[in-house]
């Protein structure tokens, strides 16, 4: 424990090795993908399976955490384009008093805000991404794109179901299952304060987490 991080190694552990325990959680959202807990019960574990130098272990997690908080933004600029594509498709073909309601501002102004917002977002990532295929720092981008993507993402997507009115509501459209995966992803990898700390962090050192 003196060692702090230093002192965290990574092991490959095979899944029926005796001693391990499975959950799995019912989430309201991303069930595609699923999601669940391993414990492990005095699981037996040779030196053989240790994976990299010793005491490497969490420099390799945080390592693979730059590289998918930047995924998890563009993913979540997926989930929001799709809803923006399909609510300005709807707000040309929908009419109310007599012309479509892409022509009221009501209407047309909120969706061209939440379209500069993922673009916004995705071309964070995508520089978070290109500063790691350089080879150069990009913790704090990642954590950018961790923070801003579902946050943006979700926004978004609530304006979208929004636009189809109580239509928008209903499960026959994917708007409300889009906020519920996006949703989770503000939770994954990392929280929104997490995030914060870590662009913090990146600005200021350590003087950003005293309180630890």
């Amino acid at each position: 424990p003196e060692d702090g991080a230093k002192g965290v190694s990574a092991f490959f552990i095979p899944g029926d090795s005796p001693g391990i325990q499975r959950t799995h959680f019912d989430d309201v959202g991303s069930a595609i993908i699923g999601r669940g807990s391993v414990f492990f019960d005095d699981v037996k574990v040779p030196l053989s399976h240790r994976l990299g130098d010793e005491g490497a272990g969490f420099t390799q997690v945080m390592q693979g955490f730059d590289y998918s908080r930047a995924l998890i933004g563009l993913q979540c600029c997926g989930a929001a384009q799709a809803s923006l594509d399909e609510a300005w498709a709807y707000a040309k073909e929908r009419e109310a008093f007599g012309r479509p309601i892409g022509q009221f501002q009501g209407v047309s102004f909120p969706l061209a805000e939440g379209e500069s917002q993922i673009a916004a977002v995705r071309q964070l990532c995508y520089h978070a991404l290109a500063l790691r295929d350089a080879g150069l720092p990009h913790t704090s981008e990642a954590a950018m794109c961790k923070w801003m993507g579902p946050r943006n993402a979700f926004d978004v997507i609530h304006q979208c179901l929004l636009t189809f009115g109580h239509y928008g509501w209903s499960k026959d459209l994917p708007h409300q299952q889009r906020m519920r995966d996006v949703m989770g992803l503000e939770i994954g990898d990392g929280t929104a304060q997490i995030m914060k700390l870590v662009i913090a962090r990146g600005r200021i050192g350590r003087a950003a987490v005293q309180y630890l």
